[in-house]
């Protein structure tokens, strides 16, 4: 470690909870602030806690519970990224590999089954990080593939392979209310379109009436809905709420979409997404006249009907993920929650040969340890921060922030991190203050919880890392948002 950290490390005994620094208190709108932060009727019942460091003294420049395990809500996403960052490196990519097993005879026929090797990428057949990336353009390069080895026929079946992970799609610590909504897709070894679909709605003549399903896409072909969706207000917005566990092809469809909608949009999680990917694929190659006797599988369906997966596979062709950074810019930016489920197994199955959640925290808490750095008030139940029941201290947050500062992460980590207001979650705060352009931080949110972590720069021209978490807060949670937004403020102010 640098003389910086290590200077860091030792000051932080020095500067009690609650208490703001010499340097802090030379400055009046900080110190009037954190005052007006700490003592606002909204504060009574809650659990929070603030601490910034100066990263040229090493000095902290406010502290408040600094060692308070909190529910972070989606600044537990910088925890995942840093460690894979560290772990995995910057040029790190994913690769999903089409393979076959069996032989191709003269005729052209595999005699043998197609498989869809995945290793967790979780952009592999996603549109919103580049187009390039889309499913056609995935089916395209699998199908130059297969015309180039003379397949016209596979005597065969289709076979998603998503055995890089286990099959534990989601977290045991997520609600129910979140895991059949998009944001709770879960993670899995064969991650496709971010593993979920949207449903489109047509709202009813009045309030009150059904809204009608217009339109599922992708496609998903055995997937039942019980659909209770009714017309609410115009102008209420997405009020819909999608339940439905891993592997179960039932979703049911509750709450309102608003008066005069038409093709109103909503997304939610796949059951299956390696049995969606090979269904997928499976259509694509009928399309194109290259017929298929069987039928399509994943590892698990293939074993339950007596299949067997384990021959000798020659590969076809390979498809490449965007390097990590790219990757992470994403899970932050965006707050992408099945991104950093991913890369959260990733970082297990690259340590320790498991693409497991408990593999991969335990990744993270060794990484973190290797470098001194105490994590006993770090408890990790995702990668993502959709947990209620994860916990950490502002100190750890800020800690591994100044780290990384002091690395050769630290372009590919500010990168990934909205602007204030300029990008992400961040586009619209702190519009025309100190802040603008400068600030920069991963921002989160669950029901009573708000939270940032990041970077921003001191009044005196250093720069800072910063985290501020509030759990069980009273009022709404915009009228906290800004509370918490004019405070981050005043540090640079």
């Amino acid at each position: 470690m640098n003389r910086i950290y290590w200077l860091y490390l030792s000051v932080i005994c020095l500067l009690l909870p609650g208490t703001l620094s010499s340097q802090s208190r030379q400055s009046p709108e900080l110190h009037a602030r954190y005052n007006a932060f700490k003592n606002d009727p909204a504060m009574k019942h809650a659990g929070w806690s603030v601490f910034v460091v100066d990263m040229v003294t090493g000095q902290p420049v406010l502290a408040h519970n600094q060692h308070l395990s909190l529910t972070p809500a989606s600044v537990q996403k910088l925890v995942t990224t840093i460690s894979a960052l560290m772990i995995l490196g910057p040029e790190y990519r994913y690769i999903t590999t089409l393979q076959y097993d069996g032989h191709i005879d003269h005729q052209g026929i595999l005699r043998g089954n197609l498989y869809i090797k995945g290793s967790g990428d979780p952009s592999f057949g996603s549109s919103r990080m580049s187009d390039s990336l889309s499913l056609g353009k995935v089916s395209g390069h699998f199908l130059r593939s297969i015309k180039a080895a003379g397949i016209n026929h596979i005597d065969g079946h289709i076979i998603a392979d998503d055995a890089a992970f286990d099959a534990n799609m989601i977290p045991r610590k997520w609600l129910w209310e979140d895991i059949g909504n998009y944001f709770g897709a879960g993670s899995s070894g064969l991650t496709i379109h971010e593993n979920e679909f949207t449903v489109f709605f047509d709202a009813g003549q009045v309030v009150g009436e059904p809204a009608k399903i217009s339109d599922i896409q992708p496609d998903l072909h055995e997937l039942v809905f019980v659909n209770e969706v009714t017309t609410g207000e115009r102008g209420s917005g997405d009020q819909v709420y999608i339940f439905g566990a891993p592997y179960i092809q039932h979703r049911l469809l509750t709450g309102t979409v608003p008066l005069g909608s038409r093709h109103f949009s909503v997304r939610g999680s796949m059951p299956d997404p390696p049995l969606f990917a090979a269904r997928w694929f499976s259509d694509q190659l009928q399309k194109n006249g290259i017929a298929i006797t069987g039928q399509a599988h994943t590892l698990r369906t293939a074993t339950k009907a007596g299949l067997s997966a384990s021959k000798p596979r020659t590969s076809l062709c390979q498809w490449h993920s965007p390097t990590l950074p790219e990757i992470i810019f994403r899970t932050n930016m965006e707050s992408v929650n099945v991104y950093a489920e991913n890369i959260v197994k990733t970082l297990g199955l690259a340590t320790s040969g498991t693409g497991s959640l408990e593999a991969g925290t335990k990744a993270i808490y060794e990484l973190w340890k290797q470098h001194g750095i105490d994590i006993s008030g770090m408890r990790l139940h995702d990668g993502s921060g959709l947990s209620p029941s994860n916990r950490i201290t502002t100190e750890l947050i800020v800690n591994m922030l100044v780290h990384s500062h002091n690395s050769n992460i630290s372009p590919y980590l500010i990168n990934s991190l909205p602007v204030a207001g300029r990008t992400g979650s961040l586009t619209n705060l702190f519009r025309n203050t100190p802040s603008e352009g400068i600030l920069q931080a991963k921002s989160g949110f669950l029901g009573n919880v708000r939270s940032y972590a990041g970077y921003t720069r001191l009044k005196n021209g250093h720069p800072a890392a910063f985290a501020l978490i509030v759990n069980d807060y009273d009022g709404s949670p915009a009228a906290m948002r800004n509370k918490m937004v004019e405070l981050l403020n005043a540090i640079g102010e």
